[in-house]
């Protein structure tokens, strides 16, 4: 279970316990949050309808004399996570995109809020202590993201040794060109599709890896919202004429026709590592369908506790 769902399973407690108070004292209020409860259990449209529910229950917060009441301060706390959680729909595709933008993906197991801490720093024109951070990061996980990508794909487990060793070694040129190869192999291993070949036929998905319509089909939950960097153009798969676009130069067809020369770097390296990194968790959640957040949202529907489960 990857470590956001963790943290959202986290913040969704109160309202677990919020349901059991609520039964309790109000079946008017009851009704009203019926919608967030059948969305919890069905997932279909994650936040929209949520945020519908939300602006009920703010009414109804609203409408009530505020007194010293346990009920009423479970409802402020219902109030809070459904703002959290609008805010977090909102911010978290623009996060992704904007990050890749600059050539990084982001690890899918990492802290909630890393994306927000570089994207902030991206934004306040402070790229260079962005790329410190993730720098940083992959750095100081490499033996767990290549312990676990291994472990995932274990038919692809000596090619992946021989990357990790490439990196420790400073064989940055060499590592770039076969993480480039191993991204397009698992995408082929998991959906008979290659990551770098890009769409034609469908306008909706023009030019975009060809893979992204089956991974918006299968992902009926949160996973959405990790999905733009696929779902618009970043410089790793951009066009030789679009590259320029980009503050971020590395792209994968410069670099295997051997018209670029000087990517071979430790950040890059990381930053293709973090591409293959992000691939891996998107697909294996995918095809797991074991997406525990989702079927521990469904206990809480039906007023079960939420279990944290590790990887």
């Amino acid at each position: 279970m990857m470590k956001p769902y963790r943290e959202i399973a986290k913040i969704t407690e109160p309202m677990r316990k919020f349901q059991e108070q609520l039964a309790e004292q109000s079946k008017a209020i009851q009704k009203a949050i019926e919608p967030t409860l059948e969305l919890q259990k069905k997932l279909a449209e994650p936040l929209m309808n949520f945020q519908k529910s939300f602006e009920n229950i703010n009414k109804i917060y609203t409408s009530i004399p505020k007194f010293e009441n346990p009920f009423l301060e479970h409802l402020e706390a219902f109030k809070k996570i459904g703002e959290r959680l609008k805010e977090y729909a909102k911010e978290t595709p623009e996060y992704f995109l904007l990050i890749a933008q600059h050539g990084w993906f982001i690890d899918l197991e990492s802290e909630l809020n890393l994306p927000s801490k570089v994207a902030y720093n991206i934004k306040d024109k402070r790229v260079d202590l962005a790329d410190e951070m993730l720098v940083d990061y992959y750095k100081t996980n490499i033996d767990d993201i290549f312990e676990k990508l291994i472990k995932r794909h274990y038919n692809r487990k000596e090619i992946l040794k021989s990357i990790k060793n490439s990196f420790e070694d400073g064989n940055y040129s060499l590592l770039i060109p076969s993480v480039l190869t191993q991204v397009d192999g698992i995408c082929f291993d998991f959906t008979k599709k290659k990551f770098f070949i890009k769409e034609k036929k469908n306008k909706k998905y023009k030019f975009l890896p060809e893979v992204i319509a089956e991974l918006e089909k299968s992902a009926e939950n949160f996973l959405s919202l990790y999905l733009s960097p696929l779902q618009n153009q970043t410089p790793i798969m951009a066009r030789e004429q679009d590259i320029g676009k980009f503050p971020c130069k590395l792209n994968r067809h410069e670099i295997l026709h051997g018209i670029s020369t000087d990517y071979g770097t430790e950040i890059n390296s990381l930053k293709v590592i973090s591409l293959l990194k992000y691939v891996s968790d998107l697909l294996t959640d995918l095809d797991d369908k074991t997406l525990s957040t989702t079927k521990n949202i469904e206990h809480l529907a039906d007023g079960a506790s939420i279990k944290d489960d590790s990887f």
